[in-house]
């Protein structure tokens, strides 16, 4: 009976990351069961998930390629590097990409792109097999495209998406970046996550006008899935991780809603920053080219969303006094401080973030100061709003406990699971303080939308702890 136990403990200590899943890819596979339809295989859904596929295998062996031929470092940031590169270009050189239509941006870089292959490949046969998963791709969506933008069952469960999301993005899919930050509905919201959405469209169908498509947004679960297999983790670990982010996600009509399955920015938010800080200081050790490269395109989360965007600012400013170690931090300045410079040059006034225009920062501090109009009971209901979430609550609560022990049998050591525990923490406590002070009077349902701009760290986070302490038997 003893050796039975111990087998058993045994098996909980080397496979907890498995054992945990268990409760949540069992409640998955359960709800899939029971709400399965035998009309969810007609022919809209094969076409869609079709497109997925071919989206899915483009993007997987483009990111596949770009990293083996310049070492970037990983599938998932060769990604980001490729879809950022449209944006930094757009943000660098505004002078010149405002007289140019998106449509031209995209060819311009994609040229740019070809060129690069080449020069470094040395051949043509690698470029000939991208442009024909390319080709295939976008000719089996612009044959089924009607299918693919037949939304006929779907609902949209925040009313953000048509009042500014959507038309952002068609602002930039239709004229140019320049003409949506002028003509911005949000006085200082960031378009990267917008730009995006543009960009995707744009790479995978031929329209003149923008259109929401599921499959679009779908991308971020097998972007997900792209990052799980960078981490420096057992591929049994990578298989599991994989399956229970898929079953998070998917059983969840919020979460989904929020991360893959709308034009809402969470999903690209906290797919970009999570990439982001796991390279973070790994690129910060290495100064080359990749490096720069790295902070270059880092910079551009300043634009997106609060408080990724804040807190992504202060990691830069922050960062000054690393140069010695680094120089090419000072790439992360260039994307937002142009960004304020063209704003400064064409535009009337700046806009720095995001709802802060009404705010007396002044008067904001004294209120901290002397705790006055404030509401101490609003982190009480963040947490019930939350609460209500129970699948991802449990995903944070583990996510917190795995850090603890962490720190407790390991030290406070400043690596990557550290900095992703600052930033998440960070994050939920500039939630809190602005609805105690400026928000107090408002609704703080959407207090759940700016914790979950943090899910893909949190998953990557837990993930790492408990493979480490799995690895050390520290169970």
């Amino acid at each position: 009976m003893s050796n039975s136990k111990n087998d058993l403990k045994s098996f909980i200590e080397n496979n907890f990351l498995l054992v945990f899943s268990i409760p949540i890819v069992f409640n998955s596979g359960f709800n899939l069961f029971k709400n399965f339809n035998i009309t969810y295989l007609d022919k809209l859904n094969v076409i869609k998930i079709s497109s997925l596929i071919l989206g899915t295998f483009f993007f997987v062996y483009l990111s596949n390629f770009l990293n083996n031929q310049f070492a970037i470092g990983g599938r998932s940031i060769a990604l980001v590097f490729y879809l950022t590169s449209y944006f930094i270009f757009d943000s660098v050189l505004m002078f010149a990409g405002r007289q140019m239509t998106f449509q031209s941006t995209f060819l311009l870089i994609s040229f740019f792109w070809s060129i690069l292959i080449i020069y470094k490949t040395r051949t043509l046969i690698e470029i000939f097999k991208i442009f024909s998963f390319l080709f295939i791709y976008k000719m089996f969506n612009n044959f089924f495209f009607d299918d693919l933008v037949n939304n006929f069952n779907y609902k949209e469960l925040n009313t953000d998406v048509q009042a500014q999301w959507f038309e952002l993005a068609s602002m930039i899919y239709e004229s140019n970046y320049f003409f949506a930050l002028k003509n911005n509905l949000i006085e200082g919201q960031g378009l990267l996550p917008s730009y995006i959405q543009a960009l995707l469209f744009e790479i995978g169908f031929i329209s003149e006008k923008f259109q929401f498509i599921q499959v679009n947004s779908y991308l971020f679960i097998s972007f997900g899935v792209l990052l799980i297999t960078d981490l420096k983790i057992s591929k049994k670990n990578k298989i599991v991780s994989s399956i229970l982010f898929i079953s998070l996600i998917t059983n969840n009509d919020w979460l989904e809603y929020l991360l893959v399955n709308s034009l809402m920015i969470e999903g690209i938010v906290s797919f970009f920053i999570s990439v982001y800080l796991y390279n973070f200081l790994h690129m910060y050790k290495n100064k080359n080219l990749t490096s720069l490269l790295f902070f270059l395109s880092f910079g551009g989360m300043v634009l997106t969303k609060n408080f990724v965007s804040l807190i992504s600012l202060l990691i830069i400013i922050f960062s000054i006094f690393f140069l010695k170690r680094n120089i090419f931090l000072l790439g992360s300045f260039v994307v937002y401080g142009l960004n304020l410079f063209y704003q400064k040059i064409y535009f009337s006034e700046l806009q720095n973030f995001a709802y802060t225009s009404e705010i007396d920062f002044k008067d904001l501090f004294f209120d901290f100061i002397y705790l006055r109009d404030l509401d101490l009971t609003k982190p009480l209901d963040i947490i019930t709003q939350f609460l209500i979430d129970k699948p991802t609550t449990y995903i944070v609560l583990v996510f917190f406990i795995v850090n603890f022990i962490i720190f407790r049998k390991f030290g406070f050591n400043f690596n990557t699971n550290e900095l992703i525990f600052i930033f998440v923490n960070l994050n939920y406590i500039l939630v809190n303080l602005l609805y105690i002070s400026v928000w107090r009077n408002m609704e703080f349902e959407s207090s759940y939308r700016y914790i979950i701009s943090c899910f893909h760290i949190i998953f990557v986070s837990l993930v790492i702890g408990i493979s480490k302490l799995e690895e050390s038997n520290e169970f």
